[in-house]
């Protein structure tokens, strides 16, 4: 039996889902940074570094704190973007969360909890300019609360509730570093239907891009 409960939203988890909003995207840098180090544009310019260096200082010592240099400013972007994009989303939907989910017709928030805790939150809206499609927003579960079904109850839960609000399909769409994300939708049944690249500087040089799943209900 889970020991975690699975409830509606209400004034006293504010701070608590801001903050576990913040813990989710930022957990995420770790793996940017590895996938941004992957791609050939930065491997390629930290590898030239190092030869350049090496070159004209014939000192290994400055060739590997050139690199060291590379990757730190690497990390320090990827953690800088993060940190923008977090605060760009408690200033919009996150910042009233009553507002924005609970009194508008047709959308809600839930919150799991465990001992207490909030581990987990998902919230739903209809999809604009759509009288079939609900839209699953800001699915985050607590690090040390993963693997235990958490996320995909939450989605079961946006499920039911936009099915018995006559829904015929659910969305949502998700960036491609996150990779534990697209597995679960996957597992849970959701389809890919498109794939944009990323209009943001970062992004087009990273060749991220935003994908659009779709689940039928």
């Amino acid at each position: 039996m889970a020991d975690y409960t699975i409830r509606k939203y209400n004034n006293g988890d504010y701070d608590a889902v801001r903050d576990l909003f913040g813990q989710g995207m930022s957990g995420y840098v770790p793996g940017t940074t590895m996938y941004m180090l992957k791609l050939p544009q930065v491997y390629g310019t930290i590898l030239a570094s190092f030869i350049i260096v090496q070159l004209f200082f014939h000192s290994y010592f400055l060739s590997l704190l050139s690199v060291g240099m590379l990757l730190a400013t690497v990390h320090c972007v990827m953690l800088f973007a993060c940190r923008a994009l977090i605060k760009k989303s408690l200033n919009e939907d996150l910042l009233n969360i009553v507002e924005t989910y609970i009194w508008k017709p047709n959308s809600c928030f839930w919150v799991a909890e465990s001992d207490g805790r909030i581990v987990g939150m998902v919230g739903a809206q209809p999809a604009p300019n759509s009288d079939i499609n609900m839209t699953l927003r800001r699915l985050s579960v607590s690090k040390d609360q993963q693997r235990r079904g958490i996320a995909k109850a939450l989605c079961m839960t946006v499920f039911n509730f936009a099915q018995q609000g006559g829904y015929k399909r659910v969305i949502l769409d998700t960036s491609t570093f996150q990779i534990n994300a697209h597995k679960l939708y996957q597992r849970l049944g959701f389809r890919i239907t498109k794939i944009i690249p990323s209009r943001s500087r970062l992004g087009r040089f990273a060749k991220m891009s935003v994908v659009f799943y779709s689940y039928d209900l």
